[in-house]
């Protein structure tokens, strides 16, 4: 057992605890506080305690884990391994898992370049919807957005469905409410375009019977921007606390890789943009580092998002009409990517992100960070270990409202 011992400036310059990280052999990473804060003027001494950051051991082998945690407090967990998708649940938090369950009935699933996976979403209802690329390789035009979902809590998949005929989809990701609407997005050279290179049309299939069948898929309509996202970036779709779908991505317009966030009722098929940064990164490439969007929860959403090479985090306001904030990491060095920010009841934000090449043969380093809800630094941070630079962490904030992270890292 490895023992790290911090100290942590409080509000007070009279109060200090003494912070004590415990780093098990199994990599989970418990904080803890240590003592008491000293006598303030108001009244008697009481016990500071903070949430833990904790660490899942995702399976050995296994490649872009991706979570949601339902109404019930139950940890959902899709990944990608063996060129298979896999189910697994939890109802302690990570700490012991379901068998798992195979989720694609036939095909491969493609997991390359650190965030292509099966993407996971569960509706209110309890229905689980998961959906992933069946192959995908630069210049092969065979990928399609593929679909399966589970009316037993995991225990079985139906069939998968192929859900678009347009094919060298990427970007795929998707969001249930619960109600019958389930929103698949994804973008594709459909119809070409040659004017802006390395860019790609968003496209919107639409379920109304929660995922018994599909509409034909449709360009994406944005009333106030354009629909060119960055052609291999992923993309991340969630229904707000106001029911609304949302989406996460890079856009490619104008050859500005910045980010935005589309917001639309669930029903139909008509978004409005709003913009997350401002970096105007001109580049004709794809830097292949989408964004992750979370729902707080008090409804504000937090985007986290990869720009020059560096990860930062955003916040938006109550209504979801703009983004504060432009949060770095403590040391804010290159390399850094696959960044995620998550935030507890307490409006604390754990933000994780890796170092290392965008590859899928080397190693990354994945680090964690601790901020308030006004985006600064806690001073609390960590490494968890290495892992393949072709998979990402992921994190998910328990109904303890202690931080968890989950990861091959070791």
């Amino acid at each position: 057992m490895i023992e790290e011992v911090r100290h942590v400036k409080q509000a007070s310059a009279s109060a200090a605890s003494r912070i004590r990280i415990v780093r098990l052999a199994l990599g989970s990473v418990f904080i803890v506080t240590a003592c008491l804060l000293s006598r303030v003027a108001f009244g008697e001494a009481a016990a500071l305690t903070q949430p833990a950051v904790r660490t899942v051991q995702a399976p050995a082998g296994c490649f872009v884990p991706d979570v949601a945690v339902d109404s019930k407090g139950v940890l959902h967990m899709v990944y990608a391994q063996n060129r298979n998708a896999w189910y697994v649940r939890s109802t302690d938090n990570g700490a012991t898992f379901s068998r798992p369950v195979q989720v694609n009935s036939e095909g491969d699933v493609c997991f390359t370049m650190g965030e292509r996976g099966p993407k996971l979403s569960v509706g209110g209802d309890g229905v689980i919807h998961v959906l992933w690329a069946n192959i995908w390789y630069p210049g092969v035009v065979q990928s399609f957005p593929n679909y399966a979902r589970s009316l037993d809590g995991g225990k079985t998949f139906e069939k998968l469905k192929l859900l678009s005929s347009m094919d060298a989809a990427d970007g795929l990701t998707m969001a249930a409410d619960g109600a019958g609407h389930v929103l698949v997005f994804g973008h594709s050279m459909s119809p070409q375009q040659n004017e802006i290179p390395n860019a790609t049309w968003l496209h919107i299939d639409r379920s109304d019977d929660n995922g018994e069948t599909f509409k034909p898929a449709e360009h994406v309509k944005v009333s106030n921007f354009g629909t060119l996202a960055c052609s291999m970036c992923q993309m991340r779709a969630r229904i707000g606390a106001d029911g609304n779908a949302y989406l996460a991505f890079r856009s490619a317009e104008r050859n500005i890789r910045d980010f935005y966030v589309l917001k639309g009722a669930a029903t139909g098929n008509q978004f409005t943009a709003v913009r997350v940064n401002q970096d105007n990164w001109e580049l004709k490439t794809c830097p292949m580092c989408g964004p992750e969007l979370t729902v707080a929860p008090d409804g504000r959403q937090i985007c986290a998002f990869m720009t020059r090479n560096k990860v930062y985090w955003a916040v938006s306001n109550a209504g979801v009409t703009e983004f504060a904030l432009h949060v770095a990491t403590p040391d804010n060095e290159a390399g850094e990517i696959y960044p995620s920010a998550i935030a507890n009841r307490k409006g604390e934000v754990l933000f994780v992100w890796q170092v290392g090449p965008m590859s899928t043969t080397g190693t990354a380093t994945v680090k964690w960070a601790r901020y308030s809800p006004d985006g600064k630094f806690t001073g609390q941070q960590g490494t968890l270990g290495t892992t393949t630079s072709g998979t990402k962490a992921t994190e998910f904030a328990g109904s303890d409202d202690n931080f968890y992270i989950v990861t091959t890292a070791k």
